[in-house]
């Protein structure tokens, strides 16, 4: 390849930066947009995790309590039928 050829890959090399370019910036910038977004969303997703968490806990508890309840009315249930006999 001679100088003028050089020259000329050169240039289009040149040309298609200079048209390319603006684009890739572009898409650069969207992508760090998606990426704080994708950020974002982890973190909301993280504290409904654990917010999720704590209120399967406490609803165990409860269901827990609620069943000593009803072992409970059941004896005293049983306790009123003996005592009607």
């Amino acid at each position: 390849m001679n100088a003028h050829d050089w020259i000329s890959l050169f240039g289009v090399a040149i040309s298609a930066a200079v048209v390319i370019g603006p684009g890739i910036v572009s898409l650069h910038a969207k992508l760090a947009v998606v990426a704080s977004q994708v950020a974002a969303l982890c973190e909301k997703v993280e504290k409904l995790t654990t917010a999720h968490e704590e209120r399967l806990r406490m609803c165990i508890e409860h269901q827990s309590r609620l069943d000593t309840y009803g072992v409970q009315l059941a004896d005293a249930v049983e306790r009123l039928r003996e005592l009607e006999d």
